[in-house]
């Protein structure tokens, strides 16, 4: 009789708490929705539009100094698509964990693209200047790593054309290893002058680099005509990003209008001719 009773007991809690518990349900599955309807929307994705040089930047990226990146003093241009971005952050973190080192970042583009200071390009989200790396130089030899804090040209020697510093060949190489065997980004171009090119893919078939990364710097480094020749940084330039349907590769050319020339028998435009002189005999 007593178990009879017991039983009866958990039966009536349990029926009469059973509202209770579906309430208590309702209510925290109400405040999920309330949570997930307060809370903004992701942004929309960055869009390069145009050219590297005639082109404009939507919705872009900002990138942030971290453990694997920092930006040059005094720079402002921070903005790129989420391509470029990424991939630069990726790249610092790589560097970080290998060489306790960060990624100087000069110049990207503005926030919403366009034409900026001191660039021909840098208009669509897609441009980023890369510091080289660098070590002291003394009279005892090559010394410790440093981080500039301006751009420093270099000759074919990998000297600083004012003797203090070092091109780091070593540092320099993994970080272009990390830029071209990268799997979500492609790269469009790297600028840089000749000699220093040359010092990168040599160092890279001494120290037996991936036969792909090496051809693939082999095609990607370049130094550009007509401008600096970028001796004292990377411009790295990645590919238009998937789904960018009016981005374009390259740059725009602005066609150059040529003067029709004057035909030598419209006298109605050249007017009254003198005479041919005779000719000898």
């Amino acid at each position: 009789m007593a178990r009879l009773v017991g039983l009866l007991g958990l039966l009536v809690a349990m029926v009469c708490g059973a509202p209770e518990a579906v309430a208590q349900r309702r209510s925290s599955a109400h405040r999920e929705r309330a949570s997930s309807t307060n809370r903004p929307p992701p942004p929309p994705p960055s869009a390069s539009l145009g050219w590297a040089n005639r082109g404009t930047l939507e919705h872009g990226r900002a990138l942030r100094e971290g453990d694997g990146v920092r930006y040059l003093p005094n720079r402002t241009l921070h903005w790129g698509t989420e391509e470029l971005v990424g991939l630069l952050e990726r790249v610092g973190d790589a560097l970080h964990q290998r060489f306790s080192a960060r990624v100087t970042i000069g110049d990207l583009s503005a926030r919403h693209g366009g034409p900026v200071e001191r660039h021909r390009s840098h208009q669509s989200g897609r441009d980023a200047d890369v510091c080289f790396f660098a070590r002291w130089w003394s009279a005892r030899g090559v010394g410790a790593a440093l981080e500039l804090d301006d751009y420093v040209s270099f000759d074919r020697n990998g000297r600083s054309l004012d003797g203090r510093y070092v091109f780091d060949t070593a540092r320099n190489w993994a970080l272009l290893d990390l830029i071209l065997s990268d799997r979500r980004v492609r790269v469009e171009r790297i600028f840089i002058s000749a000699p220093l090119r040359q010092r990168l893919l040599a160092y890279g078939r001494e120290h037996g680099a991936d036969g792909a990364v090496l051809e693939r710097a082999a095609l990607t480094l370049l130094q550009p005509r007509g401008v600096s020749p970028h001796d004292n940084h990377f411009h790295v330039r990645i590919d238009c990003p998937a789904g960018d349907a009016q981005c374009r590769e390259g740059i725009h050319r602005v066609p150059v209008l040529r003067r029709r020339p004057v035909a030598r028998h419209d006298h109605a435009r050249r007017g009254p001719q003198p005479p041919a002189p005779a000719r000898a005999r």
